[in-house]
C-alpha cells in the first residue's frame, strides 16, 4: 500500500529507515513509539501482522507488554470477571486497534485492569471489586469528581423533563450564554457532543469563512477521530489529505517559512495548547516565540487560528488555555471535562467567523441533548464557585513532589513534564516503556492507576488524603522495582 500524499514542507516523521510498513518495527514498538511512528497505512494490520505470521490468533488474549503473558512475575491483574470480559470482548469486537488508546491493552500486558464497574470522586472499582485511586480520569472528563452530586442532580432534573425533544431545548441557549460568560473574546457558541465534532466543525467554519481549503497542524498532535485529523492514515486515500500539512511544534522558523506545496492559501492553523506526543515523550508547552510566530503567520496570510482545548481545557487556566499561552484564537474547541463525564462539547467563535458558521449545514441527532447542556452549565458553575483549578494545582504539585522524592530515594530515574494539573511521567532511558509499564503495574496492584503511555489528569476530587495515599503507593512501587 502506498503512502498518502503529503503536503508538509518539513521532513517526513516516518522515513525510509523507520517506516513500519518495511517490517522493521514490531507491533509492540509501534505501540510504544508514540504517534509520530504511527503515521503509516493500516495500523490495525501492522499491529497484528507479526502475531499472525507467528501463528498467534488475534483473539487469544496476547497483548503487548514488557514481560510475556506467561511470566510468573506479572500475573494477571484482572480477576475472573475481568478475564472473562476480555474473552467475550474479543469475540464480538475488533481487538487491539479499536478504541486502542482507551484500552488497557495499550498500557501493556497486565499493567491496568481492563474493566471498571463504578466510579465516585477520584476512586474507581474494577469488575472484580478492587478499588483504585484514579489519575487516568477517563482521559480527561473527570474534572470535579466522578458522579459529582450537583452535576448529576442537574442532569437528572432535566432528564425527568425530557432529553431529546422536538425542536430546541431552552437548555441549549442557556448553555451557550453560560459559555460566553465563562470566558471573553468570543461572540457565539454551539453546543456539541464530542471534541471531534468541535474540531471538525471548526475546520469547516474556517474554510467557509476564508474560502480556502488548506489547514496547517503540528506533528504528533491529535485533534480527533475524523480522517483528515487522524494520526493513523488507515488506508485513507492520499487525495483526502492533500489539503492538510503538519510541521514541527515550537519552531518559529518553520512557521515563518511555511508554504503549501501547491501554493494554495491556508484557511487555518489547528493547534493544541500543549505538545503531547505520548509514549515516552515529554510534554512541551508553547514558547512565547512560537506564539509570536503564529501571530505573524496569521497577519501575513490571513489564516484563522483554531485552538483545540478539548484535552487540556480547564486544567491550564480557569478561563481557557488560550489565556495561559497568551493567544487570542478565532475559535475555541471544548469537550472532555466540559460536562464532567456527560457527552458535552462546544465550539466558540468570534464575530468575524460567524458568517462562515452560518453557511454550514450541520445537523446531528444527539447534539440537541438537553441533559448534556444542563450538565455543562452545572460543571461551569461548580468549577468556578469551588475554585477547582486552584484545587487541582495544589493536588498536582503535592503528588508530583511526593513522587519525585520517592523516586530519588529508590534510585528511579524518572522524568516529569507538563503542568501539575495534567502531567506526563516516564522513565529516562526506557525506549520501549518497559520500566514505566512495570511501575504502573506495581502501582495498580497496590491501588493507584497511572498510565505508562498517556498523561495523568488531576481532578478537584483529589484531596490530601488520596494524594498522600497515592504517594505512599508510588513509594512502595519504586521500592519493589529497586529491590
Amino acid at each position: 500500500m502506498s503512502k498518502p500524499k503529503s503536503t508538509s514542507t518539513s521532513s517526513d516523521p516516518v522515513n525510509k529507515d523507520t517506516d513500519p510498513s518495511s517490517g522493521q518495527f514490531s507491533r509492540r514498538q509501534l505501540l510504544t513509539a508514540g504517534p509520530a511512528l504511527a503515521l503509516a497505512p493500516s495500523l490495525s494490520s501492522l499491529l497484528l501482522s507479526g502475531e499472525v505470521a507467528a501463528g498467534v490468533a488475534p483473539t487469544d488474549g496476547r497483548i503487548p507488554g514488557h514481560w510475556s503473558p506467561t511470566d510468573p512475575d506479572r500475573p494477571p491483574i484482572d480477576g475472573p470477571r475481568g478475564q472473562d470480559l476480555w474473552r467475550r470482548a474479543d469475540k464480538v469486537m475488533p481487538s487491539y486497534a479499536m478504541f486502542l488508546t482507551r484500552s488497557a491493552r495499550y498500557a501493556g500486558y497486565n499493567v491496568l485492569p481492563g474493566f471498571i464497574s463504578e466510579a465516585k470522586g477520584c476512586r474507581v472499582k474494577d469488575v472484580d471489586g478492587r478499588s483504585y485511586i484514579d489519575f487516568i480520569g477517563s482521559a480527561g472528563p473527570n474534572l470535579l469528581g466522578y458522579r459529582h452530586a450537583e452535576i448529576e442532580a442537574a442532569a437528572r432534573s432535566q432528564s425527568d423533563k425530557g432529553d431529546l425533544m422536538p425542536m430546541f431545548s431552552p437548555a441549549m441557549i442557556e448553555f451557550s450564554e453560560r459559555l460566553l460568560d465563562w470566558t471573553d473574546g468570543f461572540d457565539w457558541a454551539l453546543p456539541l457532543k464530542r471534541g471531534s465534532d468541535a474540531t471538525e466543525l471548526a475546520m469547516r467554519v474556517a474554510r467557509a469563512t476564508t474560502e480556502r481549503p488548506h489547514v496547517l497542524m503540528f506533528k504528533d498532535s491529535y485533534h480527533g477521530s475524523n480522517r483528515e485529523q487522524s494520526l493513523l492514515f488507515e488506508g485513507t486515500p492520499g487525495d483526502a489529505l492533500e489539503h492538510m500539512s503538519r510541521i514541527a511544534w515550537n519552531d518559529p522558523e518553520a512557521l515563518d517559512n511555511f508554504k503549501t506545496a501547491s501554493g494554495e492559501q491556508v484557511a487555518a492553523i489547528l493547534m493544541s495548547p500543549l505538545d503531547q506526543p505520548g509514549g515516552n515523550h515529554p510534554t512541551h508547552e508553547a514558547s512565547p516565540a512560537f506564539i509570536a510566530a503564529i501571530n505573524r503567520f496569521r497577519r501575513r496570510t490571513g489564516a484563522l487560528v483554531i485552538l483545540d482545548d478539548v484535552r487540556a481545557g480547564f486544567r491550564l487556566h480557569p478561563q481557557g488555555s488560550h489565556k495561559a499561552i497568551g493567544l487570542e484564537p478565532d475559535m475555541l474547541c471544548l469537550g472532555k471535562a466540559l460536562g464532567n463525564g456527560h457527552a458535552t462539547a462546544a465550539l466558540m467563535g468570534t464575530a468575524a467567523v460567524r458568517g462562515g458558521a452560518e453557511r454550514i449545514l450541520y445537523a446531528s441527532t444527539y447534539v440537541y441533548s438537553a441533559v448534556c447542556c444542563r450538565a455543562g452549565i452545572a460543571t461551569l458553575d461548580v468549577y468556578e464557585r469551588d475554585g477547582a483549578f486552584a484545587s487541582m494545582q495544589r493536588a498536582g504539585k503535592r503528588l508530583l513532589s511526593g513522587i519525585r522524592k520517592a523516586a530519588a530515594q529508590h534510585g528511579q530515574d524518572i522524568h516529569i513534564s507538563g503542568p501539575a494539573t495534567h502531567p506526563t511521567m516516564f522513565y529516562n532511558n526506557d525506549p520501549d516503556s518497559g520500566l514505566m509499564e512495570r511501575f504502573c503495574s506495581e502501582a495498580a496492584r497496590r491501588g493507584a492507576l497511572f498510565h505508562p503511555r498517556i498523561w495523568s489528569f488531576m481532578s478537584a476530587a483529589h484531596d490530601d488524603a488520596s494524594i498522600d495515599e497515592a504517594i505512599d503507593i508510588a513509594d512502595k512501587s519504586f521500592a519493589a522495582m529497586a529491590g
